[in-house]
């Protein structure tokens, strides 16, 4: 299981934006190929997350043809390192590392500050 997903809210804890909040929109697994030729996944978690509002930089696109809409300079977030990232618990309102319960069947993420769980339980 993830310890962030997609929709978390999230708060920076290293670099240059430091104490910055967004929400994950999209969370990059790492894959490779084995001996096999087998797609695998090498860690559950995934490795870089792109945040609304953090870490964005400037690209500059030329103009191919028609089939590109957007160009000039162009503003875009940029994946950043899990690592860099600590989830804020939607309860206490702070940010926090990730704990998890299991209970009957289900497994559950957990905020370890308050304990309180931070998946909806259907």
């Amino acid at each position: 299981m993830q310890r962030i997903k997609k929709g978390d809210t999230v708060q920076v804890i290293t670099g240059n934006e430091i104490g910055a909040r967004g929400e994950v929109e999209k969370v990059l697994v790492d894959w490779y190929v084995d001996r096999d030729n087998r797609r695998v996944r090498r860690n559950a978690d995934g490795d870089k997350l792109v945040v609304r509002g953090v870490n964005i930089r400037k690209k500059h696109q030329r103009p191919i043809s028609q089939t590109r809409t957007q160009t000039g300079i162009i503003e875009r977030e940029v994946p950043v390192h899990i690592s860099n990232v600590m989830l804020v618990c939607p309860s206490c309102d702070e940010a926090s590392r990730v704990g998890f319960r299991i209970e009957g069947d289900k497994k559950m993420r957990v905020c370890k500050r308050c304990g309180t769980p931070i998946d909806k339980v259907s």
